[in-house]
């Protein structure tokens, strides 16, 4: 009798998940500490949030336009979301590399 899918798949729907939530709060937390601090993402730490949240970099594009809430909820709103699904998507991948290299070595 063959496992049941839904358990199965369940790990890794846990990872999947986590990876979203944990690579929403970075790009929620770098970006509140970017508008009340935007003085502070001098040249290295900017350099910094964007290597843990490569999304990021649009902040600088929105930094050289007008200032509407418009551009700033879908700007940051693209920056949370895409941080979001870049972690999930290594995630997975690293999941896939780890399943298959557990199989091989059982």
């Amino acid at each position: 009798m063959s496992p049941d899918p839904k358990k199965k798949n369940q790990a890794f729907l846990i990872v999947l998940s986590a990876t979203f939530l944990v690579g929403l709060l970075v790009a929620i937390g770098l970006c509140v500490a970017w508008r009340h601090h935007p003085d502070v993402f001098s040249a290295q730490l900017r350099f910094a949030a964007i290597a843990v949240c490569p999304p990021f970099l649009l902040a600088g594009v929105l930094e050289a336009t007008a200032e509407t809430t418009l551009t700033l909820v879908m700007t940051i709103g693209t920056i949370v979301f895409a941080n979001g699904f870049l972690y999930a998507g290594l995630a997975s991948f690293v999941y896939f590399v780890v399943t298959v290299l557990l199989r091989r070595k059982a």
